[in-house]
């Protein structure tokens, strides 16, 4: 079975309004919030393919997520549908994978999504860590021992939240500037940010939609 569970991608007009709108294909291994997140962010002239967890399937392994754009990428290119500006990126989660037995396949994963020139963007502990700093700070240095804890916050925040279910309107682009700015204090060092992943809180998501916001002079 494809590990892509699905059709195959497609990047060609019909999604692009434009001859040169941006295409960015995201790996992931979340099944429900990424998805969502860019189905309900509004970016003129971008377009971003999320091609999430399949649901029930065990292929969340970092391995697996690579795998997945991999796949992608070599079906987008052999179509001749990848142009200039494109972007392929892996989306993933710290969670467990930086820990014990898990560590090897994750350092192994993210060096072949290197190798494959693919971007990456870790976040520490989860996704809902960035969905998180469209609304508050989060003081540098913290930690988050579980997803879980992230994810209570957020409803404290909002009053709720369900993964499976965002509410549209929950993380609008206005909100986008302020998280870019959050995530980037959350670095120890913005321009070089060390290591594959933040060592603390931390979500390098914010990579992936600076480079989609609009340029000022």
């Amino acid at each position: 079975m494809s590990l892509l569970n699905r059709k195959p991608l497609s990047i060609g007009r019909a999604q692009r309004q434009l001859r040169d709108d941006r295409v960015f294909v995201v790996a992931t291994d979340d099944t429900y919030a990424p998805h969502q997140y860019f189905e309900h962010l509004p970016m003129p002239r971008v377009k971003v393919i999320v091609l999430p967890t399949p649901k029930d399937t065990g292929l969340s392994s970092p391995g697996h997520v690579v795998e997945r754009l991999r796949e992608a990428f070599h079906i987008a290119r052999q179509r001749r549908q990848v142009q200039q500006g494109d972007e392929f990126w892996v989306f993933l989660d710290t969670d467990h994978y930086i820990r014990d037995q898990h560590l090897p396949g994750m350092l192994d994963a993210l060096s072949r999504a290197r190798q494959s020139g693919f971007e990456i963007a870790v976040s520490n502990p989860c996704f809902e860590l960035w969905l998180l700093l469209h609304h508050e700070d989060v003081a540098v240095g913290s930690m988050f021992t579980a997803a879980a804890e992230v994810e209570n916050r957020l409803r404290a925040c909002l009053g709720s939240y369900n993964k499976a279910l965002i509410v549209a309107g929950q993380f609008p682009m206005a909100r986008v500037p302020d998280a870019i700015r959050r995530a980037r204090v959350l670095e120890t060092s913005p321009d070089m940010p060390e290591g594959l992943w933040p060592q603390k809180a931390g979500s390098r998501i914010y990579r992936l939609l600076e480079r989609t916001l609009p340029q000022t002079p």
